[in-house]
């Protein structure tokens, strides 16, 4: 894994042959500041069944990972400062893990065509 050599970087990992995907990130990338976003359809599986993020060293997956985003989002700072908390990030998980699968089973059937 590639880290970010410098400080309070956030590198994203998303599935950009994902239309659903690759609509929501380009709306952060168009407004979000010290965000690296890299495509992972071709990478390990791990990182195309949910959104990971690193920053100093550390991995964020699923909702802390879109906290971390919105966090650096104009526009979605407030989303950040709602949703970061212990219960907020469990009931979206709750959420996002479901739709997450999802997403990812119709990647697998792109991938066959």
């Amino acid at each position: 894994m590639n880290n970010i050599k410098e400080k309070n970087k956030l590198e994203v990992f998303y599935n950009a042959s994902c239309p659903i995907c690759k609509r929501e990130i380009d709306t952060y990338k168009s407004r979000s500041k010290n965000v690296i976003y890299k495509d992972s359809s071709l990478m390990d599986e791990k990182y195309n069944r949910r959104m990971h993020a690193f920053e100093n060293g550390n991995e964020f997956i699923g909702a802390e990972a879109f906290i971390k985003v919105w966090s650096r989002t104009d526009g979605f700072k407030f989303l950040s400062r709602l949703f970061n908390n212990k219960f907020s990030i469990f009931i979206m998980n709750l959420i996002y893990n479901p739709i997450a699968f999802i997403l990812y089973k119709m990647h697998l059937r792109r991938i066959k065509k």
